[in-house]
């Protein structure tokens, strides 16, 4: 899978398998996922996927928010590949299994190093939650 095979559901997936445990993912305040996204989507740098293109932002609030993307991350809860165990359903876990899996696809072309950068961002955003 590279840039222009990669999915929003694909990409969201390769993120958090990376997204380092003292990290913690955010469910409620879904605002470290809008910002680390919309920061994506204005980011140039090589292997962006495609799918940023089509990726629509609205801001009817105090950031940006991309439905499609709240959308699949609230789906991956549903379906139980993360889990929302904590009392107030403020952070979201991975099956480490699954992570292990995900993590585990096969990527090509700049793919690799856009993920990369995702990352950083990612720690940007996310530790700014703890």
């Amino acid at each position: 899978m590279d840039e222009q095979q990669v999915s929003l559901g694909e990409f969201v997936k390769q993120v958090a398998s990376r997204i380092p445990d003292e990290l913690h993912m955010p469910l409620k305040d879904e605002k470290p996922w809008h910002m680390l996204f919309y920061r994506l989507k204005k980011d140039s740098g090589l292997g962006k996927p495609v799918f940023f293109e089509d990726l629509e932002f609205d801001w009817v609030g105090p950031y940006p928010i991309c439905q499609d993307l709240s959308d699949y991350i609230h789906a991956l809860h549903f379906t139980g590949c993360m889990s929302a165990g904590n009392p107030t359903y403020d952070e979201i876990s991975l099956n480490p299994g699954l992570a292990k899996k995900w993590a585990a696809e096969q990527l090509s072309g700049n793919l690799p190093g856009f993920i990369g950068r995702a990352m950083e961002l990612a720690r940007e955003e996310f530790a700014e939650q703890r």
